[in-house]
């Protein structure tokens, strides 16, 4: 309820795409029914590719038909693209996150781990997506 509450006022809801990995340039993203995709909606965000169930590599079509406002990343999942990898894949760039350079990186078990901390996640989330129209 506090999650909703934080978020209930916010009308431009944002696309949020979870990138799980980036292995050999293609986008590993979550669908439904996923941590992320939870996390994501708890947040007050929309998950970007919800056509699927669980985690699916990603066509550069896909990619660019999601729209993502944002792009959400473990910052501590094997080998992490960086900014400037991300950024430079041309599917990223002709999204909306691509255009504005908007990544949210968060430490995977912090971000997935769905524990104690989950209020303090959704918080954190919710502030990096919507910055002060968030409520606290």
């Amino acid at each position: 309820k506090a999650a909703e509450k934080q978020t209930a006022s916010i009308k431009d809801r944002k696309r949020v795409l979870f990138v799980l990995s980036m292995q050999g340039g293609k986008i590993l993203a979550s669908g439904s029914d996923t941590a992320a995709d939870g996390i994501i909606k708890l947040s007050g965000g929309v998950n970007a590719v919800e056509g699927f169930s669980g985690y699916k590599q990603l066509s550069d079509e896909a990619v660019i038909t999601a729209r993502s406002d944002v792009i959400l990343m473990m910052n501590n999942a094997g080998p992490a693209a960086s900014d400037d990898e991300l950024f430079a894949n041309p599917a990223i760039l002709s999204t909306p996150a691509g255009a504005a350079r908007k990544v949210v990186r968060m430490d995977g078990g912090y971000l997935l781990g769905f524990g104690p901390r989950t209020a303090d996640v959704i918080h954190d989330l919710a502030a990096s997506l919507y910055g002060g129209q968030a409520a606290d």
